[in-house]
């Protein structure tokens, strides 16, 4: 394969990594895996985001373990315990012990609930605060670490267990003396992580908000549920009822020189 066909490759994974993964997933794991090795992290990353699980999984058996590594790291918890359900413990085993503590215990909670249920889905990289917090305090643990979601923050007691949120503007207005517990919004709309999604797809609470708190049967918090999540998976898994849906018509015709790009690199002759 020359390095313009290469290129072009990868522009097709980055711009088109819907339409790359359902390609791919058409393909043997071995033969997907060796074009995902010539490609950069972040166009790997960006279709493992959106390819199967399962077949992910397989192609993951497959690469060496610090590339592994490098694509495990940039996914979060919820995708890669995604794809690490599929496979059988001693090999799950083998890929979390090489991730951070903190992720691996993020990733091992996300597995220990069903597929079908919310808790497999939860965003855990959020910020929340104690009940007894000053605004000062609050505003210190917002400089001190990213997160990925932060239009409201959920605010919960010693137990963690949710006890309200306070949209992130209002920190930014209150008086840094101020007890969280004075100022939160009691009334918060939660989904128990249990739940099967097909129920927690159809709940009227979508109608008002992108995002849902989540919380277990103990009332404590666990993360945080996105509507988007909930479309993906539901979309994810009528893919996988259609395994031999191919890529429209359109996209062959934009990426036509890609595709056989594509399949020059993986024919026989260039894989010995």
């Amino acid at each position: 394969m020359t390095a313009a066909q290469l290129e072009l490759s990868v522009h097709f994974l980055k711009v088109e990594s819907q339409a790359a993964a359902r390609q791919l997933e058409l393909l043997a794991p071995e033969q997907a895996c060796l074009l995902l090795q010539k490609s950069p992290v972040a166009a790997v990353v960006q279709v493992l985001r959106v390819m199967l699980p399962n077949v992910a999984a397989k192609i993951l058996m497959l690469v060496p373990s610090a590339n592994v590594f490098k694509w495990l790291e940039k996914l979060n918890a919820a995708d890669v315990a995604a794809m690490l359900r599929y496979l059988d413990a001693e090999q799950r085993t083998q890929l979390v012990e090489t991730l951070p503590r903190n992720k691996q215990a993020l990733i091992k909670m996300l597995i220990s609930y069903p597929e079908y249920s919310v808790g497999s889905l939860v965003e855990t990289d959020v910020l929340i605060l104690d009940e007894q917090m000053l605004v000062e305090d609050a505003m210190q643990r917002l400089k001190n670490k990213r997160h990925g979601y932060l239009q409201e923050i959920f605010i919960v007691n010693q137990s963690r267990q949710l006890m309200g949120k306070l949209a992130l503007s209002q920190l930014f207005v209150l008086p840094s003396a101020t007890l969280l517990h004075n100022v939160m919004q009691t009334q918060v709309n939660s989904i128990i992580a249990s739940l099967d999604i097909v129920s927690a797809a159809e709940l009227q609470y979508w109608k008002g908000t992108d995002t849902l708190a989540v919380i277990n049967r103990k009332h404590e918090f666990v993360g945080v549920l996105h509507h988007h999540s909930l479309r993906h998976f539901l979309y994810r898994k009528d893919i996988q009822q259609n395994q031999n849906e191919t890529v429209s018509a359109d996209l062959v015709d934009i990426y036509g020189a890609t595709f056989m790009s594509i399949m020059d690199l993986i024919s026989p002759a260039n894989t010995k």
